[in-house]
């Protein structure tokens, strides 16, 4: 009586609906396989973009930062030069020479957003601005913009690194210019 009960399993699945099953999990994951290898061979384009424009201007970079697959900031301490790109899948670079920078500061613009009668600050766009010796902006460095981006994905504590390296670099360019 037992022996019945033991031989027979809840439920039998036949090989062709397991085959079915195991189609139909590949199809809903191929997609995303897909798309993972799509963004590894993207990525991976970028850096070697970047490594060949780095090496191309004789720099080392000694800090490097990139997020969202769209920006990167690098300094080279040695040569006082900030490499910068807002589109790394263009592949477009620029250096920053910090002999020509006075001061690095953040530039936040929001507003503000009333939700009944609570009111909160929107942030609409971070920037890195790098002031000269004239005291006008020299450069405009994004690290968020709300018209492309939802939230923020640590760019503020991201942005505070680069500010705090940016001004010892200059500090440290600046003396050597006193001295020299």
């Amino acid at each position: 009586m037992f022996g019945d009960i033991a031989s027979t399993s809840m439920f039998d699945i036949d090989l062709i609906s397991f085959s079915f099953a195991g189609l139909l999990i590949a199809a809903f994951a191929l997609p995303f396989y897909v798309h993972a290898r799509k963004i590894k061979l993207i990525a991976r384009k970028a850096l070697s973009v970047r490594n060949s424009y780095v090496a191309s201007q004789g720099l080392h970079l000694h800090d490097q930062d990139s997020w969202r697959n769209q920006y990167f900031i690098g300094i080279d301490r040695e040569r006082a030069v900030v490499v910068y790109s807002s589109d790394v899948q263009a592949g477009t670079y620029s250096c920053i020479h910090l002999q020509e920078v006075r001061r690095a500061s953040v530039s936040e613009v929001s507003h503000q957003v009333a939700d009944g009668k609570k009111s909160r600050k929107e942030l609409d766009r971070l920037d890195l601005k790098l002031i000269d010796y004239q005291d006008r902006i020299a450069y405009t460095l994004e690290f968020y913009d709300g018209e492309r981006y939802s939230d923020l994905v640590g760019e503020a504590v991201l942005i505070k690194k680069w500010e705090e390296l940016i001004k010892a670099s200059v500090n440290q360019v600046s003396k050597a210019q006193l001295v020299g």
